[in-house]
């Protein structure tokens, strides 16, 4: 496996604009990953949370919660230590794995942000792995650059306009301004909850597995995790 020690400028680069990508970092293990992945949806079938909301156009997806304490190789990649240095470096030492999920999406999603059960000051990272190909200009992860600096006039008026673009603006969720970031399997991203993201939907099945951290001074909220910002 590569080394992908985060840089000081990584690490600038991740607090100003609030995202990061390593394509291939996991590479050697995504079959493993994956298999992995689809093993826990078959034997935890009953667990599986079939789930609609506008944020994904009341079109489906599945949610598989608590990935860490159903898999065992899950497990081990939430500690594995390449991925967890880079997340001491980003947040600082101690910090928390406060989240896990997996997901299956029959669906796009409108611009959002995954700040559900965490207050906006707290510095946090999400590590998302994608377990098929997301393609440019189809449905590649998009993200809005700096969106995650949320005391600040841009993000604010992103929070007053960019759930509903089509009304607020005359456009398409795809035509907002944003860096586009296609990715294959093993490639790993690594963004600020607080961004403003979104993923079209291209009408295929996609697989995704993420974390969530967050930094020393987390508490935990008493929120609905499914309650969409």
């Amino acid at each position: 496996m590569k080394n992908a020690l985060v840089t000081n400028q990584q690490k600038t680069f991740f607090d100003v604009f609030g995202y990061l990508v390593f394509p291939g970092l996991f590479r050697e293990r995504i079959a493993s990953i994956t298999e992995a992945f689809d093993a826990m949806f078959r034997e935890h079938e009953k667990d599986i949370v079939p789930w609609r909301h506008v944020v994904h156009g009341e079109q489906p997806r599945y949610i598989m919660p608590g990935t860490v304490d159903r898999s065992v190789e899950i497990k081990a990649l939430s500690e594995d230590p390449l991925l967890r240095g880079m997340i001491d470096s980003l947040l600082g030492i101690p910090n928390q794995l406060i989240g896990t999920d997996g997901n299956i999406y029959e669906c796009g999603t409108r611009w959002h942000t995954d700040i559900t059960g965490l207050p906006y000051n707290c510095r946090n990272l999400k590590v998302i792995f994608y377990l098929d190909p997301m393609r440019a200009g189809e449905d590649a992860f998009r993200i809005i650059p700096g969106s995650h600096n949320h005391t600040d006039r841009f993000a604010k008026s992103l929070k007053q306009t960019i759930k509903t673009v089509q009304d607020t603006m005359g456009i398409e969720v795809d035509q907002v301004p944003s860096m586009e970031l296609p990715t294959e399997p093993g490639d790993v991203v690594l963004f600020d909850a607080r961004a403003w993201h979104c993923v079209p939907y291209a009408g295929n099945r996609r697989r995704m597995m993420s974390f969530i951290f967050a930094d020393k001074d987390y508490v935990p909220q008493e929120t609905n995790i499914f309650d969409y910002q």
